[in-house]
C-alpha cells in the first residue's frame, strides 16, 4: 500500500475525475482506517511512502503490475500522467527481491486493475487502457488461460470496477460495462454469474478485497452486501470515498503481494 500523502486530482483521465475535488485530511484517515482494518484481520503490509508530488495517483497500488509471489510483471501504462509511477514502484520491487518482468512498449498494462484471478485462470479487461493482445502476452508469460474481456463503458475502464470473483464458482459483474460477446463469455464459464446493480456499482461496489470469507466493501453497498450474507461471506463496510473522487476504491489502493 501507498500513503497518500500527496493524494489529489489534478488532471482528468477517467469519467470519475473531478479537479480539485479532493478533501486530503478526510483521505488520509480513510486510508489509515483502512489500513486498521486489514492489521485487525492478521493481514501483512508494507508501505511505501507518497514522497512525490508529481504522482498523485501512486496510492492506487493495485494498479502498478501483477504479483505472482515473486516474480511481478510490470505495468505499462496508457496515460502519461501517470507513467511515472512504474520507476518508483520498479525500484521498491528490485529492493525487496522481485523478479521483474517488463512488457514491450506498445503493449499497455495496468495491473490488478486490468487483471483478476479466477481459480488457476485470470479475467482480463480491455478495450480503454489495454489492448486484447496484451492479454495474449501475459497469458504466455505466465502459462495460464488468459480470458479476455471487453470493456465499453469509460466509467469503468478497469477491470476491478465492474467484475469481483467471489470464488471459484461465483463471480459479480455489471452487465453494461462488457461487450455481448463478453457478457455470454462469462454466462457460459461462470457456475453463478450474479449482476451487480447500477447504483451500487457506481458506488465501487465490485472494488472489494477477499480474505478468508470475509469481504472488504465500501460502505453503502446494502444489497450486495445481502447477498454476500447469503453466500456465507461477511462483509466488513468500510468508507474511502474520498479515492472514488480519482477513479479508486478498495482494491484500487491494494496491491496484493501473495
Amino acid at each position: 500500500m501507498c500513503s497518500p500523502n500527496n493524494f489529489t486530482v489534478n488532471y482528468r483521465i477517467n469519467p470519475w475525475m473531478k479537479i480539485g475535488s479532493v478533501d486530503k485530511d478526510r483521505a488520509k484517515k480513510q486510508w489509515q482506517n483502512l489500513v486498521g482494518v486489514y492489521q485487525g484481520l492478521g493481514i501483512k503490509i508494507q508501505l511505501i511512502n507518497q514522497n512525490h508530488p508529481e504522482t498523485p495517483d501512486l496510492v492506487f497500488s493495485a494498479d502498478q503490475g501483477w504479483v505472482n509471489k515473486k516474480i511481478v510483471i510490470l505495468s505499462n501504462f496508457r496515460y502519461q500522467e501517470r507513467r511515472g509511477e512504474k520507476e518508483i514502484y520498479r525500484n521498491w520491487f528490485k529492493e525487496n527481491n522481485f523478479r521483474i518482468i517488463e512488457l514491450p512498449k506498445d503493449y499497455y498494462f495496468e495491473g490488478g486493475g486490468e487483471m483478476t484471478q479466477w481459480g488457476k485462470k485470470y479475467f482480463f479487461g480491455f478495450g480503454f487502457r489495454s489492448k486484447k493482445k496484451t492479454a495474449k502476452k501475459i497469458a504466455s508469460i505466465l502459462q495460464k488461460k488468459v480470458i479476455p474481456l471487453r470493456l465499453i463503458d469509460r466509467r469503468f475502464y478497469h477491470l476491478d470496477l465492474c467484475l469481483f470473483a467471489l470464488n471459484e464458482k461465483v463471480v459479480f459483474y455489471y452487465p453494461g460495462a462488457f461487450d455481448s460477446a463478453s457478457r455470454e463469455k462469462l454466462k457460459q464459464i461462470v457456475p453463478l454469474l450474479i449482476p451487480l446493480e447500477k447504483k451500487e456499482v457506481l458506488n465501487c461496489a465490485a472494488n472489494n478485497i477477499n480474505t478468508d470469507h470475509k469481504v472488504i466493501v465500501q460502505k453503502g453497498n446494502n444489497h450486495f452486501c445481502r447477498q454476500l450474507k447469503h453466500l456465507h461471506y461477511q462483509p466488513i463496510e468500510i468508507n474511502v470515498d474520498e479515492f472514488s473522487k480519482a477513479g479508486g476504491g478498495i482494491h484500487c489502493l491494494t496491491g496484493l503481494l501473495s
